[in-house]
């Protein structure tokens, strides 16, 4: 497989997926850049260093550069400033696009700032980890943290595009690349058991270009299929959260130490946590949460709790965005494959 192209389509969202190798270097074969007045690319100085050049080159017109910081440390409303200050200097107008070539912090930050510039331009995604071209340049949803709550302020967004390339996952930290995994290990674990099987086939870094292409094409059709169903997250698409309601609170939590987690590390312990819960609620087999943990372990994923107080963690998943009328919606596993949505449960449960 030396391509694929996955098209989410709606009535409110018509987006192509294009995964492929040596794709950022072609970016205009995808993206029609005659049709913006003004290009402004959103990215950091690690990724810049290593692949603006060769998109600008794709794009063959000049762009605004913006950068700002990188990781989780980039979704605040300084960086917001800084991007619609920049914006405002080279006099973008509403026909302007925002490309985000970067994680999935960027693709959040770039994407709430193009959302609300000028009550909303068009941005697409380049994204330069596997966890975002898994998971977080598909769907919509941007945004950035606020009050020390993850994701408190955003919108959901459609990109015009997604533009994936795997050659950016060569030069990709072996962390990072593998705490993407935890995001297509997800999307297996809620709706396609078959699908999960190939994920967890081999270590990941024993995948081919041609494998990855196919493990993203994968993510990309489960997400694209709930996302459809649901792009506001009302109903199905909460089953994506499942391992994001403790995944965000330790992930909060640990920003505050010397030693914070990688999204998809502390989504990997969210889902390690809350497959016992859902073994303990009776909706997942006995054994069924330890199937789960070994599956992370294997895939060299973090399984064990960090020692944050009960309370703190309690504190986070009760300000996170999922709580409704005061009480916390919580996915779960009713087996391997399959996942429920919007369940309450029993505090003590929660051990």
């Amino acid at each position: 497989m030396e391509s694929a192209i996955v098209t989410i389509f709606k009535p409110t969202i018509q987006y192509p997926i294009f995964i492929g190798r040596d794709l950022i270097g072609k970016i205009g074969d995808f993206i029609d850049v005659a049709k913006w007045s003004s290009i402004g690319v959103v990215t950091d100085k690690t990724i810049a260093a290593k692949w603006l050049a060769k998109l600008e080159t794709g794009l063959g017109r000049g762009i605004a550069k913006i950068i700002v910081s990188s990781g989780e440390s980039a979704k605040t409303l300084e960086s917001v400033s800084k991007i619609w200050q920049k914006l405002i200097r080279e006099r973008f107008d509403r026909h302007s696009l925002i490309i985000n070539l970067g994680g999935g912090a960027i693709g959040d930050v770039g994407g709430f700032s193009a959302s609300a510039y000028m009550r909303g331009i068009a941005y697409a995604n380049v994204p330069t980890t596997f966890l975002s071209q898994v998971d977080a340049s598909i769907g919509g949803k941007t945004g950035i943290d606020f009050g020390g709550v993850k994701n408190a302020i955003g919108a959901i967004c459609q990109p015009i595009a997604v533009v994936a390339d795997v050659e950016t996952l060569a030069t990709l930290p072996n962390r990072e690349f593998i705490a993407g995994f935890a995001e297509a290990i997800k999307h297996g674990l809620i709706a396609d058991e078959k699908y999960l099987a190939f994920v967890t086939s081999k270590k990941p870094r024993e995948f081919s270009d041609d494998e990855l292409i196919s493990v993203i094409k994968g993510s990309s059709e489960i997400k694209r299929r709930i996302v459809e169903s649901d792009e506001r997250e009302r109903g199905a698409r909460r089953l994506l959260n499942f391992g994001h309601t403790i995944g965000h609170a330790i992930e909060a939590l640990s920003l505050e130490t010397n030693t914070p987690l990688l999204h998809g590390e502390a989504v990997a312990i969210g889902m390690a946590e809350e497959a016992r819960i859902s073994e303990r609620a009776g909706l997942l087999q006995k054994g069924g949460a330890t199937q789960v943990v070994q599956i992370l372990k294997d895939a060299g994923l973090p399984t064990v709790l960090p020692l944050f107080p009960r309370e703190r963690i309690m504190e986070k998943i009760e300000s996170d965005k999922k709580s409704a009328h005061g009480k916390v919606c919580w996915t779960l596993l009713k087996r391997i494959g399959e996942a429920v949505a919007g369940v309450e449960v029993e505090e003590s449960l929660l051990q």
